[in-house]
């Protein structure tokens, strides 16, 4: 019973907070225009529960039901009704508008039997003039399945035919592709190799360059080298006579002194 109550007091709290937002304003950007919100009822709500906790299960649906301002009709579980009985009538003394009582209207069961009886007649009348227009339908539907069984067969032939041609298409068509295929390879192999036959000739070109300067600097090394050569070969001859002339003409000297000797002494 606590848990009951307490329910209905957390449910009354809401109710008052959701009346306190009733009409609350939305901002808008435009000045022009005013909007507010506005909460309503969805009017009758049904409400079943089931055997166990009946009362705690119904103050768990019939109080948010009536914190929303909406109209209830609790069905309880036949077996465990009493207690919402006796909820109905605390609802009463506190002042909860009376809802309205389900009578029992009486129903005439002879007069149903005899309505169905007939029913059940034409119902069956029916079905004997349903049953004499199927027979015939169903002897052509059989007659038909013969025929369209030796047609599906024949039809199945001409397809089976249809499905070998395009098999052999599609065969042919297969090699066709593979052969493409490998003359792309092929392709792609050459490409390749051209590829690297150009780099090579880059490469040979650019050694062939590389040589010819080196070759370059080499003659050049080479002709500075016989050129010094050539220099220090006609220094050497050069000095080679300059020593014989010296030597010649030391010889000259000593022989006309030698001379001038002699031809003194004879003098004297």
């Amino acid at each position: 019973m606590d848990d009951v109550a307490g329910c209905f007091e957390f449910y009354a709290d809401l109710a008052e907070k959701l009346d306190g937002k009733q009409k609350a304003p939305v901002s808008l950007p435009m000045e022009t225009f005013k909007s507010y919100v506005l909460k309503e009822t969805i009017d009758v709500v049904g409400l079943i529960t089931p055997w166990n906790y009946p009362l705690l299960m119904a103050a768990w649906k019939v109080a948010p039901a009536l914190a929303a301002g909406c109209a209830t009709i609790l069905k309880p579980f036949e077996l465990a009704s009493v207690t919402c009985l006796e909820l109905a009538d605390i609802c009463k003394e506190v002042g909860l508008p009376p809802g309205s009582e389900m009578k029992h209207i009486g129903i005439d069961t002879e007069a149903l039997k005899e309505h169905f009886g007939k029913k059940v007649m034409e119902l069956e009348e029916e079905k004997k003039i349903v049953q004499q227009e199927s027979d015939p339908l169903l002897h052509e539907v059989k007659n038909l399945s013969v025929n369209i069984d030796g047609l599906a067969q024949k039809s199945q032939d001409v397809r089976g035919q249809k499905m070998k041609a395009l098999e052999a298409q599609i065969l042919d068509l297969k090699k066709k592709q593979e052969n493409q295929v490998q003359l792309l390879k092929q392709k792609e192999k050459s490409k390749e190799t051209a590829k690297k036959l150009q780099a090579e000739i880059q490469y040979i070109k650019a050694q062939k360059v590389q040589l010819q300067h080196k070759m370059k600097q080499e003659a050049e090394q080479f002709r500075q080298w016989k050129a010094s050569q050539e220099k220090e070969l006609l220094q050497a001859a050069v000095a080679r006579s300059f020593c014989k002339v010296i030597y010649i003409y030391d010889q000259d000297i000593h022989a006309l002194a030698s001379y001038l000797i002699k031809l003194h002494a004879k003098c004297s």
